[in-house]
């Protein structure tokens, strides 16, 4: 039992000194060296845990993920349109937190490197739930199908965290999206097509 908490601490000593790493001097210029010498820890030890550097990264979003989703479980009594929100504010707020840095590292590994593609489908699900209870109750008056509502505003949301990564954007990535998301969201209400 002790042993497994300490093996769970050092995993998270690992995650934690590598974002502060990758935060402050970038991805590509952190070294396994670096991370196990911030972290106190011997070189091997790093591989006991992870394959690579990117291998941690991807840790730490998927932790971060994992959190939002969580804290969306926990969101599931209020109305559809604030679960829609916030959800866009929640994943805002981890790429905020994560910063610009780190978020291009991690959309570059997914769509450069890696044979896998981004862990949407949990939330590209949630939307699709989402979008369909709003059609259940009438504010939604769209035909269009409930999953194509959720990859539009899935779209939506990797447009505004581009403008963001690459310093576009005249406010906060939060402000940015939730008002876009926002007006997607009366657009669908109002209009319908």
């Amino acid at each position: 039992m002790k042993r497994e908490r300490q093996k769970k601490q050092t995993r998270l000593l690992l995650q934690q000194t590598a974002l502060q790493l990758f935060q402050t001097q970038g991805y590509d210029e952190t070294t396994v060296l670096q991370i196990t010498n911030e972290a106190g820890v011997a070189k091997g030890t790093f591989f006991n845990y992870f394959r690579t550097k990117e291998e941690v990264l991807q840790s730490v979003f998927f932790s971060h993920m994992e959190r939002v989703y969580e804290k969306m479980k926990k969101s599931e009594h209020e109305h559809w349109r604030a679960q829609i929100i916030r959800l866009f504010h929640e994943l805002t707020a981890m790429h905020e937190q994560l910063g610009k840095e780190v978020t291009k590292s991690m959309v570059h590994i997914y769509t450069t490197k890696q044979k896998q593609s981004l862990p949407l489908t949990l939330f590209i699900d949630m939307l699709t739930h989402l979008f369909e209870e709003g059609k259940r109750c009438g504010d939604i008056r769209t035909r269009r199908p409930s999953t194509a509502l959720a990859l539009i505003a899935i779209q939506l949301y990797f447009g505004a965290l581009k403008l963001w990564m690459f310093s576009h954007l005249p406010e906060s990535l939060s402000t940015f999206t939730i008002g876009t998301i926002t007006m997607f969201v009366d657009y669908m209400q109002k209009e319908g097509d």
